[in-house]
């Protein structure tokens, strides 16, 4: 009686040890499928000689609150062009727009224009995403890989493949992971906040971000953002030229 017993537990152990190594092995393959479709999400924008795109944001706050913006965005690798418009609800605009000698912003509530001349022109991106819902650090950072913001958008820690879901008609993979920044005087992380990517299965293109951060209770704190892109579009000069109104 006692040795079936015994025989029993040891099979019961094998099993449970069994089951822990397929779900570890389950886990591991889950995190390398996900690193490898973000990193060749990365080679594609970064591979691209246009782009552009049209998009949403939607900034969901307190028990019912919500924002929505709009945008667009222009790029043409050589020659160098660029634009992002940031249209806010309510009517503020915010545009950045760069040029082969420059980058620039100009905002609609104080009417200045700002000039980044090369090579200091990173600021011009890095320094407009709280006036653009973020989305200056999303597609821009993959466009430019070769720059300081290489790829921050898709800088995930722990990324795991969560399955598949359709964008409108689009097949995409459904990626979750953490993101945060670093506050640079004291090292301390900072912004912490669980994102979800959705990646366009046959394209490799970015065609969701849902942002989320700890909501006090009864309350959300999320922003989602949707995109509409183009790869290789023919793109002419006079998608890339804005004249900022003059300072009243």
């Amino acid at each position: 009686m006692m040795l079936r017993l015994l025989i029993s537990i040891s099979g019961l152990s094998r099993l449970g040890v069994v089951c822990c190594v397929a779900v570890f092995l389950t886990a591991y393959a889950s995190a390398e499928n996900a690193s490898e479709i973000l990193q060749k999400t990365r080679t594609t924008y970064g591979a691209m000689k246009s782009y552009a795109d049209t998009g949403v944001v939607l900034n969901e706050y307190g028990s019912s609150s919500q924002d929505r913006h709009t945008f667009s965005t222009y790029f043409n690798r050589a020659p160098r062009h660029f634009l992002l418009d940031f249209r806010k609800q309510g009517g503020s605009q915010y545009v950045i727009w760069g040029d082969p000698d420059a980058f620039h912003t100009w905002w609609s509530t104080t009417g200045q224009q700002y000039d980044y001349p090369n090579p200091n022109n990173i600021t011009a991106i890095s320094g407009s995403s709280q006036n653009t819902g973020a989305t200056s650090m999303k597609i821009p950072t993959l466009l430019y890989l070769k720059s300081a913001l290489a790829g921050q958008m898709l800088e995930l820690a722990d990324p795991v493949l969560d399955g598949t879901e359709p964008i409108g008609n689009r097949r995409c993979y459904r990626i979750t992971g953490r993101a945060s920044d670093v506050y640079a005087a004291t090292g301390k992380e900072v912004n912490v906040r669980r994102v979800t990517v959705w990646i366009d299965a046959e394209s490799s293109l970015v065609r969701k971000v849902l942002e989320e951060w700890k909501p006090l209770p009864g309350q959300r704190s999320r922003v989602i953002t949707t995109f509409e892109p183009q790869v290789n579009p023919a793109l002419d000069d006079s998608r890339f030229k804005f004249v900022a109104p003059e300072a009243k």
